[in-house]
């Protein structure tokens, strides 16, 4: 796949915009719209569905800060504050369990961070007795875990095989020292061969390497040589993400100097080139920026148009309810969003009160069910069927979103989508601007950007 963008049409569509792993995002939530006291309420209500579910855990620990990072992270090497930690998500499990919700059986199944493997291998496996205390997994189901090959050793391994976890996800970012050394985050290639060998060796079926463009000291020689070196371990999926800097959110930012990254235009450069040599070696370009060989199970979804996508990322599985726990943990049941508390201090506390420990959330209104269903067909799938999504939520979409419908003309002019009274669909060129594309049918951003507020200092560029 080779597409050129040209400088023109990078400036006209280099925006700010969501990357609608929800819709609505987070900072759009209504608060009056959701009773944080009555979450254990919505999971009772949701218990008595037997559709599977999600589940996810946040582990926040890391041993040091990647100056690069965005996660809700907990800098430590404590392991007195670790066992808390743990202490109070045993409580939460428990909790969650006496809401009946744990008889749903769970088919999608991950831990993020923060570094999970900073936990030890004994921890890891207290943790895992505390969700198969509660929750039972498909036998088909998806195990996926977060690792730092800095930290992860073989006997991590060891204990993920043994918990039936299946997919290894390692952020790698670039493997240029001075890039390493400038983010904070040196790892060697030899350190991350040895974890990806390492888990197919205990039956793992999937390796995820993410890569970052955007980075300071990033070159599109160097960065074609961490490719050229991502390609020989040859992961089942890659992501490659551009750089958001937000150092107004995220203070450690400001150690980055920023003043010798690559160009707006390198950067596309970068990523373009990046995305040919990733095709060229048989994987599919799912979207966005994310890659995986042609029989991984999200390649086949792509394909056939069923391509979904939630807080863990994309997925095959559709409308599918999670139950998050951990601090800063986003869930959804029953028609609402659910949020833990962000910091680990205020989260402690909240479990200590004899709770759950949701801060915040937003009942979804049949709006945003439809407009979801809209935004998540074009990030996905590359399509907007009208008529489909018309007949699901039985509304006549050309005529209820016909302004929006006229607002994308300018992009059949540009090559980036097609568009008739049936569909929608973004071309290969407009797969790098599907959030260009969903943009408009996305109500509250049109709100911000009314009020002069859009997604600058919140959201990365769409390229």
């Amino acid at each position: 796949m080779s597409l050129h963008v040209s400088a023109a049409l990078l400036e006209k569509y280099r925006t700010s915009a969501p990357r609608y792993t929800s819709y609505p995002t987070a900072i759009d939530w209504v608060p009056e719209s959701f009773e944080p006291a009555n979450y254990a309420d919505e999971l009772k209500a949701a218990a008595n569905n037997t559709a599977p579910i999600s589940v996810y855990v946040h582990v926040p620990f890391c041993e040091q800060m990647c100056l690069f990072c965005g996660c809700n992270v907990v800098i430590t090497r404590s392991t007195d504050r670790v066992d808390r930690y743990l202490d109070r998500l045993e409580c939460e499990f428990e909790r969650v369990g006496d809401t009946g919700i744990g008889s749903r059986p769970v088919h999608q199944y991950h831990w993020g961070g923060g570094t999970p493997t900073h936990l030890t291998p004994d921890r890891m496996l207290r943790l895992q007795s505390a969700f198969d205390d509660v929750f039972t997994r498909t036998e088909d189901s998806e195990s996926a875990i977060e690792v730092d090959p800095r930290v992860t050793t073989l006997e991590h391994l060891d204990a993920l095989a043994q918990m039936g976890f299946g997919r290894i996800s390692m952020g790698v970012q670039d493997f240029e020292e001075d890039v390493q050394v400038a983010i904070n985050r040196v790892q060697s290639i030899e350190q991350t061969r040895m974890l990806v060998d390492g888990a197919r060796a205990r039956g793992m079926q999937s390796v995820n390497i993410d890569l970052m463009y955007g980075l300071p000291h990033q070159t599109l020689e160097g960065f074609q040589r961490t490719i050229d070196v991502v390609l020989d371990m040859r992961p089942e999926r890659v992501a490659l993400f551009h750089y958001a800097h937000v150092p107004w959110m995220k203070k450690h930012q400001t150690a980055l100097d920023m003043g010798v990254a690559p160009s707006s235009e390198i950067k596309l450069e970068i990523f373009l080139r990046a995305m040919e040599a990733f095709t060229e070696a048989g994987y599919v370009y799912l979207g966005l920026d994310h890659f995986a060989l042609p029989d991984d199970e999200l390649a086949r979804a792509a394909k056939a148009e069923r391509l979904h996508r939630n807080f863990m990322g994309y997925t095959t599985h559709k409308g599918s309810e999670m139950v998050s726990l951990g601090v800063s943990a986003i869930g959804e049941v029953n028609g609402c969003f659910a949020q833990n508390f962000a910091s680990d201090a205020e989260y402690l506390d909240a479990i200590d009160d004899g709770g759950l420990a949701t801060k915040r959330g937003h009942r979804m209104s049949d709006d945003d069910r439809l407009r979801r269903d809209i935004i998540m067909g074009i990030m996905c799938n590359g399509v907007l069927d009208t008529q489909q999504i018309g007949a699901d939520h039985g509304v006549d979409v050309n005529t209820m979103f016909a302004d929006e419908l006229k607002s994308l003309e300018p992009m059949v002019q540009d090559g980036l989508i097609t568009m008739d009274a049936n569909a929608v669909r973004l071309t290969e060129l407009g797969q790098l601007f599907m959030r260009n594309v969903a943009l408009p049918f996305d109500r509250y951003f049109a709100a911000r950007s009314a009020g002069g507020r859009d997604g600058d200092g919140t959201f990365s560029k769409t390229l």
